[in-house]
């Protein structure tokens, strides 16, 4: 799944980082009624010379 993103975005493998944990029986994600994802991302402007 890294490569795959930093492939993507034309980003660096070391500055991609996935993340996964479980809900333990809670909410209806953990009951296995459901599924859910979250996507956090840090952008960063550069300025062109």
């Amino acid at each position: 799944m890294r490569r795959c993103i930093a492939g993507l975005l034309g980003a660096e493998l070391n500055q991609i980082s996935i993340k996964a944990t479980t809900t333990e029986k809670l909410g209806f994600v953990g009951l296995e009624e459901g599924v859910s994802a979250h996507a956090v991302v840090l952008i960063e402007r550069v300025k062109l010379k």
